[in-house]
């Protein structure tokens, strides 16, 4: 298994100081979810080591590798679902505002680790 975090950090031609530091803290919130995707790749993929697959068909070889697909597909997708960032890159957005209202983008990005967990968690009250 191969682990990539791959950031593209778009921004327009003017853009200040202060957008920058936010589209910077979107980045510093993926690199804190990636400091642990070893781990959790190597827990997901544990529950497939010395999984036994039935594979039939005319050509073995076709659906071997239709198997082989499908099983890293299950890992993808459950390593996706695992080491999700969505909520805590919303609640830093909610934070600033997407960086519109002066909060600064260093402790936004520390709120939003230690608290997503919490804070997105919550249901809303309805008054």
């Amino acid at each position: 298994m191969t682990l990539q975090l791959q950031i593209n950090v778009w921004l327009p031609i003017e853009a200040t100081q202060i957008v920058a530091d936010h589209e910077e803290g979107h980045r510093q919130i993926a690199e804190y979810y990636y400091q642990s995707a070893d781990k959790l790749a190597e827990r997901i993929a544990a529950t497939y080591v010395g999984k036994q697959i039935d594979v039939s068909g005319s050509d073995l070889d076709v659906e071997s590798n239709k198997m082989l697909l499908q099983v890293a597909t299950d890992i993808t997708n459950e390593f996706t679902k695992q080491i999700n960032s969505n909520p805590t890159q919303l609640l830093y957005d909610s934070i600033t505002d997407h960086a519109r209202n002066g909060v600064v983008a260093k402790d936004a990005v520390d709120h939003a680790i230690k608290n997503a967990a919490v804070e997105v968690t919550q249901p809303t009250q309805i008054r």
